[in-house]
């Protein structure tokens, strides 16, 4: 299957959109379960202004989905598929990592 340019476009916008340090941590909490936006918060210790924009970005281009209960907003991950992408990318890192600076 022969891709057009209207698919690398939006390749390289997910892959810009979630290389960001605190797209990847925020991926990777939500990646164990369902998070509202407090607990988010928390765990990242990110402003809610800018985790707003964080999850405001994810959102936007379909990698996390949301769901209102009560008062609260959750967000979870679209597709999990992206937390082995992830793993796979940090192992790759971390051996070019090693090789460049020693262990981390």
């Amino acid at each position: 299957m022969e891709k057009d340019i209207k698919f690398y476009e939006y390749h390289s916008m997910i892959c810009h959109t979630v290389t960001n340090p605190a797209r990847l941590q925020i991926i990777e909490l939500i990646g164990k379960g369902k998070l509202n936006v407090s607990e988010i918060q928390k765990k990242t210790n990110l402003s809610m202004s800018s985790l707003s924009n964080h999850l405001g970005s994810l959102f936007k281009i379909g990698v996390l989905k949301r769901e209102k209960s009560g008062t609260f907003t959750y967000y979870y991950l679209s597709n999990l598929e992206l937390l082995k992408i992830i793993e796979k990318m940090s192992e790759f890192v971390m051996s070019i990592a090693k090789q460049k600076f020693g262990p981390f």
